[in-house]
């Protein structure tokens, strides 16, 4: 008996083919839309990673680089070797020297990455360091402003008689010449001494800025007349026309006119001294506000005097009461601005001040 064979129905292969070229072209068309959707996500992350206010290093084991949002790299070089990205960097806060000069405050942090190698952060802290600083530095101010008041106010009744003594003292030797020189200048120390106490109270007492706005290319300039140093030194004003600042006019008047002696004392033996003001616009937890810079040519101030120059009757120059950047500081706060001082001996000083833009009429 012989086998009978039965041959496939032409038919069913053909539905069979159809219904396989269907499904190939529904995973061909899926697998496209996959592609476009995973190209579409990788811009998306690329996009935020270039965006986020940080930057990132993607190290293999063996140091070479894998991945970073940086690719043009930093616009400046790190006080302290090697950098981030380079085997042996130490980690933590790091401090960074921009092109421009000015420094900046990095945290650093390493960890391992989830297939082998080392995945960098790098965050600017700049404005937090700061802001602790200056929280800090408050603080202790404060404390000092207390007991400088105490001592101000006892030296204050006798310190007035002395002045209205010495006076009447110049008018009745008026004649003597010698006698009226020795006066003079019991006259003129007395004078220096109510300055201190006088300097030594506003330090110490609660500020109260009144509400107002202040235009600044005008107000500096105005500052810098106010000074009788208008032809002491160079002075090349950069601010923008548009730049304001919301603060008591009166408060920080007396921050520009110290500012403006101080510069001006520290071009004092400089061949050709120089002040320069700029101002840039930044925005702060979504306020806008003007970042003012005052930068001299002159003698710069140590690092090892630079931490202490905020501190009241601490002086760089002879013969300072000591009182001026503490009293600028104290108006700055209670403005809830920020004022830092970088400087490098022999270079220049640069003092920056942020305070909120005044508001739009």
């Amino acid at each position: 008996m012989t086998e009978r064979r039965t041959h496939p129905d032409p038919r069913q292969l053909l539905e069979a083919f159809e219904a396989f070229t269907a499904a190939s072209e529904h995973l061909q068309t899926r697998y496209e839309a996959l592609q476009t959707q995973l190209g579409q996500l990788q811009g998306e992350l690329q996009t935020v990673l270039e965006a986020v206010p940080f930057a990132i290093w993607v190290l293999a084991e063996d140091g070479s680089l894998r991945f970073t949002n940086r690719p043009q790299g930093l616009d400046g070089r790190f006080s302290q070797d090697p950098a981030p990205w380079e085997s042996g960097s130490p980690g933590g806060q790091r401090r960074f020297q921009t092109a421009e000069g000015r420094e900046v405050i990095f945290e650093e942090e390493r960890r391992s990455a989830p297939h082998g190698g080392i995945i960098v952060t790098l965050r600017d802290v700049t404005e937090a360091v700061l802001r602790a600083q200056q929280a800090t530095r408050e603080d202790r101010l404060a404390a000092m402003g207390r007991m400088a008041a105490e001592l101000a106010h006892e030296i204050r009744n006798p310190l007035g008689s002395l002045a209205l003594f010495s006076g009447m003292l110049v008018e009745d030797l008026a004649e003597q010449a010698g006698p009226l020189e020795l006066a003079r200048k019991l006259q003129e120390n007395v004078g220096r001494l109510n300055r201190v106490v006088g300097n030594t109270l506003a330090f110490s007492r609660d500020l109260q800025p009144k509400d107002g706005a202040v235009t600044l290319r005008p107000f500096w300039e105005e500052a810098l007349r106010s000074t009788t140093l208008a032809d002491a030194v160079p002075w090349d004003n950069q601010i923008p026309e548009g730049a304001t600042w919301q603060g008591d006019p009166d408060l920080l008047r007396q921050v520009a006119q110290n500012l403006i002696q101080n510069a001006t004392r520290a071009t004092e033996d400089m061949a050709s001294p120089r002040l320069v003001l700029a101002a840039t616009e930044e925005r702060l937890e979504d306020r806008p506000c003007w970042h003012l810079t005052l930068a001299d040519n002159g003698c710069g101030i140590p690092q090892e005097a630079l931490a202490k120059v905020f501190d009241p009757f601490f002086s760089t120059f002879g013969g300072g009461t000591g009182l001026g950047l503490a009293v600028c500081h104290r108006i700055i706060v209670a403005h809830g601005g920020l004022l830092f001082i970088e400087s490098q001996v022999g270079r220049g000083t640069t003092v920056h001040l942020r305070l909120t833009a005044a508001a739009s009429a």
